[in-house]
């Protein structure tokens, strides 16, 4: 049988493929659920998060980190900043740009909805069996790496 180029993912590829990033949702959808984020979307969840446990950053450094562009994190970031949960200040290193950080309001959003959403995590791992709980930190594992290359 002849092996498909390489830009071309085969019919079972393609269907694996397409049950894995729905199953991928359902299980983000369901710890969403876990904690109450209140209005924050996940982008925003996730960016204040990084801002909360690595400290200020640059906003062309969190787009990075958060895989976005500027201008989509440019947007996530006034939303945070409306609803006090980010706030500027200048670069001490360079006085025409900023840095931006969490608020204390940002950091106490960010560790209740972390506990709670790893809480309901550890439960359900707990639930599985060693070696579930090593196949499915191994494959997102891999899958993360994959995704980065």
């Amino acid at each position: 049988m002849a092996r498909p180029a390489a830009n071309e993912v085969d019919e079972l590829a393609l269907s694996e493929a397409a049950e894995l990033y729905l199953s991928l949702g359902r299980i983000m959808r369901a710890l969403r659920r876990a904690g109450d984020a209140g209005s924050l979307s996940s982008g925003a969840g996730s960016a204040l998060a990084t801002l909360a446990r690595s400290g200020p950053q640059r906003l062309g450094d969190l787009a990075a980190a958060e895989r976005v562009t500027p201008p989509t994190m440019s947007r996530i970031v006034a939303s945070l900043e409306r609803s006090g949960h980010v706030m500027r200040t200048p670069d001490p290193n360079d006085k025409r740009a900023s840095e931006l950080s969490a608020t204390e309001q940002g950091r106490s959003l960010v560790n209740g909805l972390t506990s709670e959403r790893i809480q309901h995590l550890a439960n359900v791992l707990d639930r599985l069996d060693p070696e579930q709980r090593d196949a499915a930190a191994a494959g997102l594992n891999a899958l993360e790496i994959a995704l980065d290359d």
